[in-house]
């Protein structure tokens, strides 16, 4: 499917200064139930599938796009239920910052206003109360300024599927998931491809491992002046996550000085915007991408089978990327303008505590033991400070 209208933004990889890995997201059209036709259309992308976090409890990421069909509204109040149970409810503050229209730069995007075209997007991140089963489906009802009857209501329904479960993409060291799962405002779940008027959200996923050290901190020595060695991750090995194919590799790029500010990609495609990147297909419509590897450290080549755990390269700032990391990302499709952004999590990690790139590139404070916690089939989230144990597969 080819997209109507592609979208750049650039994006901040440390809030210090440069950009990074950059993609932007759409999705199928569902049925909306008992709407009222003079006031909004709301359709469904990707269905949820709960995923345990590193947070310890379940969540559900998905979004809906509002279109009106009558003059400019701002809504005021989104409220999901599981059957008649209220979950969750958005407010105005919420909405504000929820609500994003793809196709606006960055700076001006946000806001719940709501226009006949092009749709609004409202990206929401739901986690199920403790002590209760995943909801079936929810239901979501939406409401204006004035009136208590809802302007709009949506069903979705939850898939029962697993998320994908895969091995550790390291053999060592300590990460930081920046740009990860649960922030909308992230330059991975917060861009979005456009196609007509549906959305696809082939990052809703991804993450930006950083390497850290013991106390926390992302850089050896002050981060003005630095080099790619200065940074903990630059040059450690990255390892395939399962068993599988390579379908795309490539080498021969060469790595970004730090806050190196790239051009902005031709495309969202990793043969634009990856650097040296690897891409393994797993079978069954799953791919898993890893970008910005280290110039001359790709060891795998396109129709290799490799197994869990091989190296296929080693951590650098290739691409369209200011700061060594592994940008990692599980889709759909081969074609990022394709894909949707597939959950996934690992078998097991450990969760060391949570942190900021402002913190971990500046006064990082030490990590305290007495906050690790052991996890297994877990997603990290953004934020969160993880080590993988040694790989017994």
């Amino acid at each position: 499917m080819a997209c109507a209208r592609e979208l750049y933004t650039r994006r901040r990889f440390l809030r210090k200064g440069g950009t990074s890995l950059l993609a932007t997201l759409c999705a199928p059209a569902a049925v909306v139930r008992g709407q009222p036709a003079e006031q909004v259309d709301v359709r469904a992308g990707e269905a949820p599938t709960p995923v345990l976090g590193s947070d310890g409890r379940t969540h559900l990421a998905y979004e809906l796009q509002v279109t009106s069909h009558g003059g400019d509204l701002r809504l005021e109040r989104v409220r999901m239920f599981d059957g008649r149970d209220l979950l969750l409810t958005y407010g105005p503050d919420e909405l504000e910052r929820r609500i994003m229209r793809p196709e606006l730069p960055r700076d001006v995007r946000y806001g719940r206003l709501i226009r006949r075209e092009p749709a609004a997007v409202l990206s929401i991140w739901l986690t199920v109360p403790d002590g209760i089963s995943p909801p079936k489906s929810l239901r979501h009802e939406l409401y204006g300024a004035t009136g208590t009857a809802p302007i709009g209501e949506m069903d979705v329904t939850i898939r029962k599927a697993e998320p994908l479960v895969l091995g550790p993409p390291f053999h060592q060291g300590l990460w930081l998931a920046h740009n990860g799962p649960g922030d909308h405002r992230a330059a991975h779940w917060g861009s979005m491809l456009v196609h007509g008027r549906d959305i696809t959200v082939p990052q809703r996923y991804a993450i930006d491992f950083l390497g850290l050290d013991r106390n926390g901190r992302g850089i050896r020595g002050a981060l003005k002046g630095s080099t790619n060695a200065d940074w903990l991750g630059f040059g450690v090995d990255v390892v395939a996550v399962a068993d599988s194919l390579v379908r795309e590799a490539r080498d021969g790029i060469g790595d970004n000085p730090p806050f190196f500010e790239p051009p902005p990609p031709r495309t969202v495609e990793l043969s634009d915007a990856g650097g040296n990147y690897v891409v393994l297909d797993l079978g069954r419509n799953r791919f898993v991408h890893y970008a910005h590897l280290q110039q001359g450290s790709v060891t795998v080549r396109a129709g290799q089978r490799v197994r869990r755990g091989q190296v296929l390269g080693r951590m650098g700032n290739s691409g369209n990327t200011n700061g060594a990391h592994l940008h990692f990302n599980v889709v759909n499709r081969r074609r990022l303008e394709e894909a949707e952004g597939l959950p996934y999590v690992f078998d097991a990690f450990v969760v060391r505590g949570t942190t900021t790139t402002d913190s971990a590139f500046g006064d990082a404070a030490p990590i305290s033991p007495d906050r690790s916690q052991s996890l297994r089939r877990a997603l990290p989230l953004n934020g969160s400070i993880v080590e993988f144990p040694p790989d017994r597969d």
